[in-house]
């Protein structure tokens, strides 16, 4: 492997958000500790100009890369740096993803505003883990997420919760909630991991039950497909366990047609020698597809752990949940 990165500086292109930012500036620091000189290209998307319409409602969470894309074509940039649950599953074919991050944690956090935390007996201590009967358990509350996956999840479980649609960044989130605008909202735990946010008066949603969507918690660097000496070198930041995990993951959304107007997760995961893998596909008024996997590492082939998982939903009726959906069924999904 070549030590020397094939050209430096190396552009980076990303997204002005705080989160954004840091996601970036993490990605040169690894970069320069290599060798290479990095420059932020700083760029703003469709998806952060449009705040006052759901994401699914003008393009889904590919507007969160689109521009970025284009400073890759137009040489603007080397490379972009993205949340790898903002991509669409299937990628342009001029694109390229030489490397995925480690994974910071895939949960979501259910995050509380300070006096409805104490009603719910949430304390600033030890990370509570909340199961479905917990949540099931709550009162009535307003519960702000953009997400339609954790919208659905949540009238599944628990009715009496209301879930409303919300845009804006992390930081802008968190100042609403304590102005008042919500009781609770839910962000990805990696997004308050990768800021370092402290003092949050926050619980998990064990993702067992919670299913996070395909890629929450990666990091993906993407590149022109073209640029073969720079994706190499590139390579050399890949991690292996988390990269096959996105890959199927993002491998069964893709299967499903999945675009942004599908609530569905997919998590898989590594342990004890041991591929671990639960999914759904859920039609937003409480009905879900559900399925469960597990493989030995000894045989454990992306393609085929993918289609176990995909004929899993399928057998669990995950055809009628898309046609609740008002969306097209793929031919092996009928």
């Amino acid at each position: 492997m070549n030590h020397e990165p094939p050209r430096s500086p190396l552009r980076i292109a990303t997204r002005g958000s705080q989160l954004a930012l840091w996601q970036a500036n993490y990605v040169a620091s690894l970069l320069r500790a290599r060798g290479a000189e990095c420059q932020l290209v700083v760029l703003k998307t469709t998806a952060d100009r449009v705040q006052d319409r759901p994401l699914h409602e003008i393009g889904g969470k590919g507007l969160f890369v689109k521009e970025l894309e284009e400073a890759l074509l137009c040489a603007d940039a080397d490379l972009a740096v993205h949340s790898l649950k903002d991509m669409t599953a299937q990628l342009d074919h001029r694109f390229a993803l030489p490397c995925i991050l480690r994974r910071h944690e895939a949960a979501d956090l259910l995050i509380f505003r300070a006096d409805i935390a104490r009603v719910a007996g949430i304390t600033g201590g030890a990370l509570r883990i909340l199961d479905p009967d917990a949540v099931a358990a709550m009162p009535a509350l307003t519960i702000g997420t953009g997400s339609l996956r954790r919208q659905s999840l949540l009238r599944k479980v628990a009715p009496q919760l209301k879930p409303v649609g919300i845009r804006g960044n992390v930081d802008t989130r968190l100042r609403k909630l304590a102005e008042g605008a919500w009781d609770a909202i839910i962000l990805a735990e990696a997004s308050i991991e990768r800021l370092a946010i402290s003092g949050l008066l926050s619980a998990r949603l064990d993702p067992e039950w919670f299913i996070p969507c395909a890629g929450q918690g990666a990091l993906a660097i993407e590149t022109r497909s073209q640029d073969l000496a720079l994706n190499r070198w590139l390579g050399q930041l890949d991690h292996a366990i988390t990269a096959q995990a996105v890959r199927v993951e993002r491998a069964v959304l893709a299967g499903l047609g999945g675009d942004c107007s599908m609530p569905f997760g997919c998590h898989v995961r590594f342990q004890d020698e041991q591929w671990h893998a639960r999914a759904a596909v859920y039609n937003g008024q409480g009905q879900a597809a559900e399925a469960a996997s597990s493989v030995a590492a000894s045989a454990f082939s992306e393609p085929a752990f993918a289609a176990d998982i995909a004929a899993r939903l399928r057998t669990a009726g995950a055809a009628a949940i898309l046609g609740s959906l008002g969306l097209k069924i793929p031919d092996e999904y009928r």
